[in-house]
């Protein structure tokens, strides 16, 4: 099972749509899957991404960073909301699919500490 659904543009410009997909891993797993940078103008069509995860029902929940570019401070702060989230659900959090690059940004704001960050 798949959804998608382009980003919403800003008034002031116009920018390449940006695409988020929701996929059914397996019994247990849903992975969203975000592609481009996860920008402040984007995070409310975020947040409507993680709650489809949340009430998805599965029990691990992976963010797959594979196709982003950047993240907002904006899009840290919604992640860490998420997890607490998650923790209040039972719920298990984690990060895959990381670039070199967004790999050290995650360690070096101590993502890893509280995130299982997976190759």
């Amino acid at each position: 099972m798949q959804y998608a659904c382009a980003a919403l543009e800003t008034e002031k410009k116009k920018k390449e749509p940006g695409i988020i997909r929701l996929r059914v891993a397996s019994e247990e797993e849903v992975e969203l899957i975000p592609e481009g940078n996860l920008s402040r103008e984007d995070m409310n069509e975020f947040q409507v991404w993680l709650d489809k995860a949340i009430q998805s029902g599965h029990r691990t929940i992976a963010l797959n960073f594979k196709g982003v570019s950047t993240l907002s401070s904006s899009a840290i702060g919604r992640i860490l909301h998420f997890k607490k989230t998650c923790d209040e659900l039972d719920r298990k959090l984690l990060i895959r699919g990381c670039s070199a690059e967004m790999l050290r940004l995650l360690k070096m704001i101590r993502f890893d500490a509280l995130i299982r960050i997976e190759p």
